[in-house]
């Protein structure tokens, strides 16, 4: 059975239902004072099972088909967000059955894939570990095992070898070889990407970096073994690397052949396109201003999504994954949230703001709003600017309150 397919933010026409108030793509919801009550899809896009039989498809919005995903997915770790906070934005569950759903094909794949080479790519060492070996050797190592060697080369004449059991530290671990298999998968998936896209280059960079890193390392894995290999506390790289390369290789059923195939079907997942955004635009500030760019820094009011200070300019910003703030006015909960940023005393110290207490006079801090559109030609606005150059677009009857629109990079931009 086909599933029900709609866009973010379009009603889905059924009455309210049990079945639907677990689901996380859509909810009851009146988002606007002349909508009526109903499912709602909101700011998340994938496909879920809304029972045994029927599943819901939700794609982007309306004039935002041609979204370039993966120039965002690379984008996003060009900053220095921890792995966990990437691991926020989207929800896979690898173990409910696929969801046909075609409008989708090109989003999960390449989201896991670069996902996992962004978290590798952070791994500075290879975790080491003993190893235990059963072999026929030519000189002894370890402990000879008496009753096999006597079996396979005393009896048979063959007195050059010894069977031996010996333990070897080494990086040859079964989760680094875990890791290589997955990482010679994502050669595969990638590969028309890399030949066919814009950010090839980049992603073909990132997997010959952590093929290298694990190049003397087996990828010999079995099967069986793969569930029962796990990561360690202490190595969080390890961990969201290790429970990735797992995802890669269960999606393609442990058979490398079917990483070219045409994908039709996904896992149920969600995509938090609002939190995309957000780390998308924080990987191109990160990119242009580097560390002056302070990201959800936590004041007595909220958490900003950024905070920029530098010697001549102080600011604050916020990203609304909101288009029609292009023509349309801001909305007040919006206006009321970043004035209580802009008064918010840690907020303020943390902006340079060094001497302000609860007398003191409020500093005139600007606020800007960050909105996208679907994209152009511009790769990364930010850079070889200066942010205060891009406050042109004052808000009416509104102090120091500016929009700046971030494109959402699209295919064929």
């Amino acid at each position: 059975m086909k599933p029900i397919v709609i866009q973010e933010h379009e009603q889905l026409s059924i009455e309210q239902n049990d079945r639907y108030e677990r689901l996380n793509l859509v909810r009851w919801d009146k988002p606007m004072d002349n909508s009526p009550w109903g499912y709602y899809a909101s700011y998340m896009i994938g496909a879920e099972w809304i029972d045994d039989k029927k599943a819901l498809v939700v794609t982007t919005k309306r004039g935002m088909e041609k979204i370039d995903f993966l120039t965002m997915f690379m984008t996003c770790f060009t900053s220095d967000l921890s792995v966990e906070a990437f691991s926020e934005i989207y929800n896979i569950d690898s173990e409910a059955p696929s969801i046909y759903a075609p409008s989708l094909k090109g989003v999960l794949s390449p989201l896991i894939v670069l996902h996992f080479l962004g978290v590798v790519s952070r791994i500075r060492s290879l975790k080491k570990g003993y190893v235990h070996y059963s072999e026929n050797l030519k000189k002894v190592k370890g402990h000879i095992k008496v009753m096999k060697n006597e079996r396979k080369n005393i009896a048979v004449k063959r007195f050059d070898r010894v069977f031996c059991d010996y333990d070897e530290y080494t990086a040859d671990i079964p989760e680094n070889r875990l890791i290589k298999k997955a990482l010679l998968f994502s050669k595969q998936i990638l590969r028309p990407i890399i030949e066919n896209h814009l950010s090839g280059a980049k992603a073909k960079i990132m997997l010959s970096r952590a093929l290298a890193m694990f190049e003397n390392v087996s990828e010999d894995v079995l099967i069986r073994d793969v569930r029962q290999i796990k990561g360690h506390k202490l190595f969080s790289e390890y961990n969201e690397a290790v429970r990735l390369a797992k995802l890669i290789l269960q999606r393609y059923d442990y058979s490398i052949s079917k990483t070219s195939m045409e994908e039709e079907n996904v896992s149920p997942f969600t995509l938090d396109m609002s939190l995309l955004y957000e780390h998308y635009v924080y990987g191109l500030l990160h990119e242009a201003y580097g560390d002056r760019i302070s990201y959800q820094y936590k004041g007595e009011t909220g958490k900003p999504d950024f905070l920029y200070c530098s010697s001549g300019f102080r600011a604050i910003l916020d990203t609304k994954y909101i288009p029609k703030y292009e023509a349309a006015a801001l909305d007040k909960n919006v206006i009321r949230q970043l004035s209580g940023y802009s008064r918010d005393i840690p907020i303020l110290k943390k902006l340079g703001y060094t001497k302000i207490n609860e007398e003191s006079p409020v500093p005139n801090v600007p606020c800007i709003i960050i909105f996208p559109k679907e994209g152009n030609d511009v790769k990364n606005p930010f850079k070889s600017k200066k942010l205060k150059d891009l406050c042109k677009t004052p808000i009416r009857d509104l102090a120091r309150f500016y929009k700046i629109c971030i494109p959402l990079p699209t295919m064929g931009a």
